[in-house]
């Protein structure tokens, strides 16, 4: 077993880099391995947008061997994968206070899982030390939702129309954030009443029903914000949502200002929520339910390809209200 001390000292150096991708591999067998794994991930679909995460991964576990002086990957066993664990569970989070959540620390070891897999297939190795050692996985975390109230408040926060165009496609159309990111403007059609998201989770696109208030949303926004901030950049871009800069706004980016929109509202239980893009998805589904939509629909509205993962809302839902009933 490798020592903790060691551990630690590869702790200390990793700790002075901001982003992993900035790591320095200097083993050339290393470097080739890395970059070939970039290329397979992206080539094998392996979550679109999500390719640079598995092999930044890969490169700081990389850098790991580098440092307690493993230079051949085929000596590397189910020890060492159990060793880079313990440090995992020890390195800071480079975006927030405090170490990586158990959810990070299983999505670090599932790309090295791909990555030993990869090496067997060019036959690099004739077996994976990743797939011997079971680790604890913690339960995922249960997303926050907004009550309706809140939603219009949130809407009343609104600067701009594309604050009202992002939030009406995130919460009244219930879209990934992801899927915000990609949008292009062709992709909304006004007379259909529809948004087309193409290339989804699982590379799979869908059809979205626009309501009223969601349409009014977007037209303002194209045609009195969108059109106008093109000009002034001077520079064309498809996407939907565009920043200052006129290049396609990212997801982190959106985000960012739902937490600026939240905390504008000055509504302590919101603020508390701790709310994301993705729990307004959540809450839509929820309210949906609510109201006695089916879990058919739920499934085809928010694009789930299992009728199971619909069903989560409900049976959650149920048991909040359990709960709440309980208590009274």
């Amino acid at each position: 077993m490798i020592a903790r001390m060691c551990i630690y000292l590869v702790y200390l150096l990793i700790k002075n880099f901001k982003h992993m991708k900035y790591l320095p591999l200097f083993n050339q067998n290393y470097i080739r391995f890395h970059k070939d794994f970039e290329k397979y991930v992206c080539t094998r679909g392996y979550g679109r947008g999500k390719g640079s995460h598995y092999a930044s991964n890969v490169q700081e576990f990389l850098f790991f061997l580098e440092q307690i002086h493993i230079n051949d990957i085929a000596e590397v066993r189910a020890v060492e994968i159990i060793s880079y664990h313990q440090y995992l569970s020890m390195r800071p989070n480079q975006k927030k206070d405090g170490c990586l959540s158990n959810a990070m620390i299983g999505k670090q070891l599932f790309s090295l899982r791909l990555f030993f897999d990869y090496l067997i297939e060019v036959s690099e190795i004739e077996s994976s030390p990743a797939r011997l050692p079971k680790f604890s996985r913690s339960e995922c975390k249960e997303r926050n939702i907004v009550t309706t109230d809140e939603i219009l408040k949130l809407f009343e926060s609104c600067e701009t129309r594309q604050d009202n165009a992002f939030l009406s496609l995130a919460y009244g159309c219930g879209l990934r954030r992801s899927e915000l990111e990609k949008l292009n403007i062709t992709d909304v059609h006004f007379q259909k009443g529809i948004i087309v998201i193409r290339d989804s989770k699982n590379h799979k696109s869908r059809v979205v029903p626009l309501s009223e208030s969601v349409l009014r949303d977007l037209r303002e926004y194209i045609i009195n914000e969108r059109m106008r901030d093109e000009k002034a950049c001077k520079i064309v871009e498809y996407a939907l949502f565009i920043n200052e800069k006129g290049a396609r706004r990212k997801g982190w980016e959106l985000n960012k200002r739902l937490k600026f929109l939240i905390e504008k509202t000055k509504n302590i239980d919101l603020i508390n929520k701790s709310i994301t893009l993705h729990c307004l998805r959540h809450s839509i589904a929820t309210h949906l339910i609510d109201n006695g939509a089916s879990i058919e629909f739920v499934q085809q509205f928010l694009g789930h390809s299992s009728i199971d993962t619909a069903h989560l809302y409900a049976k959650k839902r149920r048991q909040h209200l359990k709960i709440i009933t309980q208590l009274k």
